[in-house]
């Protein structure tokens, strides 16, 4: 019996999806190859489902609106259009 790597069952796992995954390991648990690989890459599932999860109640949560750092950079922006048009009369000005 060829033994397979992590990334290979992992990559096997992944294309046949959660859901599969967990179905035939429900229907026949003692017939699984490499259970302790199908139940770190269920975990790891598990983890990253939950990381995804706290990133979208934490978006949901945000206020709605411009953030300071994009109001800083607004006025920035604005601030140096100001000055450059500023600049631009003083020298048309100043060729007459």
């Amino acid at each position: 019996m060829v033994r397979k790597t992590r990334e290979q069952v992992w990559r096997e796992l992944d294309s046949l999806g959660e859901d599969e995954v967990r179905r035939r390991l429900e229907a026949k648990p003692t017939e699984v190859e490499e259970p302790g690989l199908i139940h770190e890459w269920l975990t790891q599932r598990e983890r990253v489902n939950s990381a995804l999860a706290d990133t979208s109640d934490q978006l949901a949560a945000r206020k709605p609106g411009v953030s300071k750092g994009v109001k800083r950079a607004i006025g920035s922006a604005a601030l140096i259009g100001v000055a450059a048009v500023a600049l631009a009369i003083l020298l048309a000005r100043r060729k007459r």
